[in-house]
This record gives structure tokens, sequence and C-alpha cells, in this order.
């Protein structure tokens, strides 16, 4: 977990870093208007974004699970530019293929399989700010949930269900204009959900499987607990301004 924290960290370093040393050619006259001012980052703004996410949860079977996989979705906001510190909110939802599967063997019903995938993930935060002329770099934090579906394939049929957990996130990120109205940039969330138990006792098994040779009692749907580690995310950005040309305003 360590290695991909610092591999976020790495990454934001190298992107920051090629921003600020690189020239800026689509959105230059952001930059280069006259010495100490620097482009107001306030207003309403929205985007798409798209990028990977993973997490390991502990399913309560003797067994915990990898998933991971692609996401895309979309963002909006509203800040406001104090000097060089920009604090604003933001929602953003984001779907994708985050899935994974693991056998266990339960010992009463035998080997079970089991499927988790996080179908979209809801984000409400506020967000803190430091602009440096058409850069800005931010830190952001607030309520976050996601949709998990869980299934589980036992000798006596498969069994599903799905739940919303909710709990809390955290993240960083840095954009760049490329012109008054489109910026680039690239975010890390880390997002901590709380704990669920699936009881898929009073559900009906679909295709069931061996019923003349195997007792009903011997293959009861089982109970299991989904406890998500914290999910991560990187996500690239591309973010719209909406409304008139921004003011340049001067630094203090």
């Amino acid at each position: 977990m360590r290695s991909c924290l610092r591999s976020v960290a790495l990454a934001l370093a190298v992107l920051g870093g090629v921003a600020v040393s690189a020239p800026a050619s689509a959105g230059s006259n952001l930059s280069e208007t006259s010495p100490g001012v620097a482009v107001d980052w306030s207003g309403l703004y929205l985007g798409l974004h798209g990028g990977y996410g993973w997490t390991r949860q502990d399913t309560g079977l003797g067994s915990d699970l990898k998933v991971d996989g692609w996401l895309a979705g979309g963002h909006v906001g509203l800040q406001r530019q104090f000097d060089r510190w920009v604090i604003g909110v933001e929602a953003s939802f984001t779907g994708g293929t985050m899935e994974g599967s693991t056998t266990v063997d339960t010992g009463v019903i035998g080997l079970a399989n089991i499927k988790a995938s996080v179908n979209d993930i809801l984000l409400l935060t506020g967000r803190l700010g430091y602009a440096w002329q058409d850069r800005l770099f931010y830190v952001k934090g607030g309520y976050a949930s996601a949709d998990f579906d869980l299934r589980v394939d036992t000798i006596g049929g498969s069994y599903s269900s799905g739940s919303r957990l909710h709990g809390w996130t955290a993240g960083v990120g840095f954009e760049r204009k490329l012109t008054h109205n489109v910026s680039i940039g690239l975010e890390y969330n880390y997002i901590d959900l709380g704990a669920k138990t699936f009881n898929f006792g009073g559900s009906t098994p679909t295709a069931p499987t061996l019923t003349a040779v195997v007792p009903p009692k011997e293959y009861c749907p089982p109970t299991a607990r989904l406890d998500p580690d914290g999910i991560h995310t990187v996500m690239a950005r591309l973010t719209f301004s909406l409304g008139d040309e921004p003011q340049h305003i001067p630094y203090k």
C-alpha cells in the first residue's frame, strides 16, 4: 500500500514539475500579462474525469479479495479565490468496472466463489487550494458513498445482494489552465467506508444444482460481511469554467 501511495505522490510531483517548467503554449496569455498578477479561479465549473481505483475487501468467510478496475465520471463545483487561496465545494459521480473474486472453503456448504464489485462512487467535498498564476494545488475532504454488489456461488445455487456503504474521503490534486475556461489536472482520493453484513437467508437461489443429492439444509445460503479497506482512486481531469472570462487579479 505504501508503494502505491509513493507512486501517486511521485506522479503528482512530476506533473507539477512539468507544469511549472514547461512553457504555457495554449494558455500563455494567462501568466504573461504582467509581473505579480494571477488568473482568478473563482466561479462555477464542471468537467469529466477518468482513471483507476483499487481496494481489498474482507468477506468474513475466511478470505479477502482484491477489487480494482477502470473508472470514469463527471464533476461539478463552485469556488472563490481570496488572494492566492481558493475555497470551494465539489460533487462528483464516478462509475466503472471495479470488481474481484475469490474461492473459499466455508466448511458447512463446501466451496463458495465470492465476487464483489463497486458500481459507483459519490463524493461531496470541500476544497482548499493554493493558486500560482495558472496553476492550482489543492486538498479536499468530505462525504463519500459507494454502491457494492456481492455474489456467492455455492453447490446449491447463486445468491446475490447489494447495498450502499457510506463514509468519508480525503484527497489531493493539481490543476493547470490551458485557456481561461479549460484546465487539466490529476487527483488522488482515499475513500473510507463502513462494513455491511449481507444475509442471504431470505433469498431464493438461482439455478440450483444437485438438489437430489444434497439436502437443502446442507447448502443454506451463507451470511457474508463485506468490510472494505480504503478505496484508492487516481483520476485525470478535464474541467471547463462557466461564465464570462475571468478577470486578472493582483497578488498582495
